[in-house]
């Protein structure tokens, strides 16, 4: 396999950051706005399918986005940190170590919670 020059390897890197950031807001907020809330539950699907579907080969809560970013990085010289994006970001945003089971659970509450009250907002609307 030929080898990526680290200027498009740091432009990936910043890509996934980026990408993982709005994924991760659209999922926290994405059910506020009514417009957005078929969106929101689509995107909330490709999520649980990747954590349960892909999840049931690769381990479950996988993340494919994760993992091309665990990829990204590798290849950079820099391995994964963490097992999760989300613990990467609470350690980054906190400024010290955060337990990966707490960082799980508060994202497993706030996945469901935000998708339950997407699915309860949209069928009562309607």
């Amino acid at each position: 396999m030929p080898e990526v020059p680290q200027l498009q390897l740091r432009v990936f890197n910043i890509l996934l950051h980026l990408a993982h950031l709005a994924v991760i807001l659209f999922s926290a907020l994405g059910w506020v706005l009514p417009a957005r809330r078929p969106l929101h539950l689509l995107l909330q699907g490709i999520i649980l399918f990747s954590w349960f579907g892909l999840g049931y080969f690769k381990g479950w809560t996988y993340c494919f986005l994760t993992d091309l970013h665990w990829r990204v990085k590798q290849a950079m010289g820099r391995p994964a940190e963490t097992e999760t994006y989300m613990q990467l970001l609470a350690n980054r945003l906190l400024a010290r170590h955060v337990a990966a089971v707490l960082v799980n659970r508060m994202t497993v509450t706030v996945f469901f919670t935000t998708t339950l009250l997407s699915l309860l907002l949209l069928i009562v609307n309607h």
